[in-house]
C-alpha cells in the first residue's frame, strides 16, 4: 500500500506539509499516483518553500500549477543569499520573482568567480537603505560632484550602514569586528564609506578627491556592488572601490535614474530601498564602471 493511500489528503496539506523539505516533494510525487495526488495541493508546496525561503513573503500564485516549474528554476538563486536583520522581501509575482533571481543569481556569480581568483572573502546580502528625513534635500541638487571634488561645506544626506563579515579585527572579547558599509548622499552623488571600526558616519571625513583618499596606514581595500529592487527609480552601482578608515568616497560607477519623478524617490529613500549589495575584499578587477554616475532624472516633481 502506498504512502498516498495510508495518509489521508488533508493531513498532508495541514501538518506533513511544514516539515517536507521542497527538495523532496518532486520524489515523493513521483513514487505513485495516490502519493502524488497527497502532495500536489497548493498549500503543500506553499508551506515547504515558505519554511526554506523564510525572509521571503510568497504569494501563493507563485506555486500555481501555471508558475510553478518557473519558481523552481529560480528557487536555487533565492536559497543562497543573506539578509540584514529585520529584512524581508515580498514576492508577488513570478516577473518580481525572475527579477530578484536573476539579479542575485549575477551577485553569486560574482561572488564564485572573486573567489576563483584566490580572493578570501565575499558576500552577497539583501538589506534595506534608508536616509534621514531631515537631510534628504541634499540628496537631490541639481549639480553631481564633479570629478575631484573636495567638499566642505555642502550638506550630506546620512543614511543607514550595513553589517557584513570580512574583516580580521576583532573586538576586545575576542569576537569579530563586522565591516560596516556607510551609505549618504549629495548635491545627486551617491557616496560611500567602509569602516573596521566603530566610527559613526556623522564623524567620517568630507568626500576627497578620488586619485588622493585620505586614509590610514592600515587601511584595505573592498569592492561594492548595490542594485535596488524599487521601482520608484533605478539604483545599480557595479565593482565601486572603498578603502577603509578612509573619507567619503563618491560611488562613480554605476546609474540612478528617478524613473517615476524626484517625490517618488525621495520617498522611497526615506521609508527604505530594498537593495541587494555585494562586497567582497580587494580592488575592483575590472576599471571599465556600467556608467560614469548617470542621472536620468527625466520627471521633475
Amino acid at each position: 500500500m502506498s504512502f498516498g493511500m495510508l495518509i489521508p489528503r488533508h493531513v498532508v496539506s495541514h501538518t506533513l506539509s511544514k516539515f517536507i523539505a521542497i527538495e523532496d516533494l518532486a520524489q515523493a510525487q513521483a513514487t505513485d499516483v495516490q502519493t502524488r495526488q497527497a502532495f500536489e495541493d497548493l498549500s503543500v508546496w506553499w508551506e515547504s518553500t515558505s519554511a526554506a525561503l523564510p525572509n521571503f513573503r510568497l504569494s501563493q500564485d507563485l506555486l500555481s500549477k501555471g508558475n510553478r516549474a518557473e519558481f523552481m528554476t529560480l528557487f536555487k538563486a533565492l536559497l543562497s543569499t543573506g539578509f540584514s536583520p529585520g529584512v524581508q522581501v515580498s514576492l508577488d509575482t513570478i516577473a518580481e520573482t525572475r527579477k530578484v533571481s536573476r539579479l542575485l543569481a549575477n551577485a553569486n556569480k560574482a561572488v564564485a568567480a572573486h573567489l576563483g581568483r584566490g580572493g578570501s572573502f565575499a558576500e552577497v546580502v539583501i538589506t534595506r537603505l534608508s536616509f534621514f528625513p531631515e537631510e534628504i534635500g541634499a540628496a537631490f541638487e541639481e549639480a553631481p560632484l564633479p570629478s575631484g571634488f573636495r567638499s566642505g561645506a555642502t550638506p550630506l544626506c546620512i543614511g543607514t550602514s550595513v553589517a557584513v563579515l570580512g574583516t580580521s579585527r576583532t573586538k576586545e572579547d575576542g569576537s569579530p569586528m563586522p565591516l560596516r558599509v556607510h551609505f549618504a548622499w549629495q548635491s545627486g552623488s551617491l557616496l560611500v564609506n567602509a569602516r573596521d571600526d566603530d566610527l559613526p558616519s556623522e564623524a567620517m571625513k568630507r568626500p576627497q578627491a578620488p586619485l588622493g583618499w585620505w586614509q590610514e596606514d592600515d587601511s584595505k581595500t573592498f569592492t561594492l556592488d548595490v542594485m535596488s529592487l524599487s521601482s520608484a527609480m533605478t539604483f545599480n552601482y557595479r565593482g565601486v572601490a572603498m578603502q577603509t578608515k578612509a573619507a567619503w568616497q563618491q560611488a562613480s560607477s554605476g546609474i540612478f535614474a528617478m524613473t517615476r519623478g524626484k517625490a517618488a524617490a525621495r520617498d522611497a529613500l526615506i521609508n527604505g530601498v530594498l537593495c541587494i549589495m555585494c562586497v567582497r575584499d580587494g580592488a575592483p578587477e575590472h576599471s571599465t564602471y556600467l556608467a560614469r554616475t548617470l542621472h536620468l532624472d527625466t520627471r521633475q516633481r
